[in-house]
């Protein structure tokens, strides 16, 4: 087999690993792609020489792990239930590699992390309007496990990210700070931190010239109860936004989550709380963001990085919860970036970056996630991986 056995859904992410990892370490790569069915049409990933599709059933992927040995480097691009039953199969000392996406790792609840996700209001508020569908999660959870058993033969989907966890060597995230609070939940003394991202940040922003043009509000990238809006929207309240609009993607996410934070935004904020509610062109959503030179991005863990790191290049001002991994992050980088818990009390909160302090940040993103870096980053490696 190939030196570098990738394990991968078909997520567009995908197709960025491919290019960067082929930079690096040219037809070293064997992507995996694990589909419903093995004839089954990829949306996301691209099919190329070292693209094959592989059936998710359990047969298929416990055929699949004992093909793999110790002369291979196992790198999984999120570490959710197929995958990881997949990483369960395999032989002992084979070296894993687990590219973090975030979702498998938060919204599992034998990491024992997710009170900690959430604000008070939030909690409160969702509590509040949700008491059906927290009774419908308590019946599935408790049922989940018996089905996987019976069905698949194998743990419950949480149950067996969990096991895989403890199987991982190396963790692949941007940042250290993420790392550390991660490796101290797994207690894993032998897990190892690997600088890594998809995106470059030339990647992330769709016009690399795009600048804020306004001083309305962006609030959240998603209808996630993560996002502790409700939190936010009343610390904006109690502050006053004077004439500016409060502009809250919700097409992506929870629908239902996305019903509620509308109500509640409408309820403090009439016309000046404008929902984005279904998908649009790019170029429409674009001029959204555009209009946004403050950024409120209320989570309490690592999420929508992307979308800061892309509203930082544009120029914005962005604010973050202390709690988030990513402002520490970013503060210990240099970059120009706010907190939530102090700084938006300020008086001076919404005054817009200025240009020597947009240049700055810029410059910081480059050479911390800029292509060159990321290249780098990934063959300064090169004994983890071949």
């Amino acid at each position: 087999m190939s030196d570098i056995i990738h394990i991968a859904t078909d997520e567009k992410f995908i197709n960025n690993a491919n290019w960067l990892f082929e930079e690096s370490f040219p037809g070293k790569n064997q992507f995996y792609i694990l589909v419903p069915e093995k004839d089954s049409v990829l949306i996301h990933v691209k099919e190329g020489r070292n693209i094959t599709k592989i059936s998710q059933d359990t047969k298929s992927l416990k055929k699949l792990s004992s093909t793999v040995t110790t002369e291979s480097t196992l790198v999984i691009h999120g570490l959710f239930y197929h995958s990881s039953v997949f990483v369960n199969f395999l032989h002992s000392g084979i070296r894993v590699i687990w590219m973090l996406f975030g979702k498998e790792y938060h919204e599992n609840p034998k990491f024992k992390i997710q009170s900690t996700l959430y604000g008070n209001k939030t909690k409160s508020y969702f509590r509040l309007n949700s008491f059906s569908k927290n009774i419908s999660r308590f019946v599935k959870n408790y049922f989940r496990d018996l089905f996987y058993l019976y069905t698949k033969s194998t743990l419950g989907p949480f149950k067996e990210i969990y096991k895989a966890s403890k199987k991982v060597n190396f963790i692949g995230i941007l940042y250290k700070e993420e790392f550390d609070e991660i490796a101290e939940v797994l207690k894993n003394k032998d897990v190892n931190f690997l600088k890594f991202s998809y995106y470059p940040i030339e990647k992330m922003v769709n016009n690399i010239n795009a600048k804020v043009k306004g001083h309305n509000i962006l609030l959240g990238n998603s209808s996630n109860m993560s996002g502790n809006h409700i939190d936010a929207l009343d610390i904006l309240k109690s502050k006053g936004i004077g004439d500016r609009k409060i502009i809250c993607p919700l097409s992506y996410g929870d629908p239902k989550c996305a019903v509620l934070i509308e109500k509640y935004g409408v309820e403090l904020f009439n016309n000046n709380f404008l929902p984005l509610i279904n998908f649009m062109p790019l170029h429409e959503y674009n001029s959204y963001l555009e209009q946004c030179g403050i950024v409120i991005m209320n989570n309490y863990r690592q999420q929508a990085v992307g979308n800061i790191m892309t509203m930082l290049w544009m120029g914005a001002k962005v604010f973050l919860d202390k709690r988030n991994t990513t402002y520490n992050y970013l503060k210990r980088i240099n970059v120009h970036i706010f907190s939530i818990n102090s700084d938006l009390n300020n008086s001076d909160a919404f005054n817009l970056l200025t240009e020597e302090q947009i240049t700055h940040n810029r410059s910081i993103l480059i050479s911390e996630i800029g292509h060159e870096k990321l290249q780098q980053n990934l063959e300064n490696a090169s004994d983890i991986f071949i």
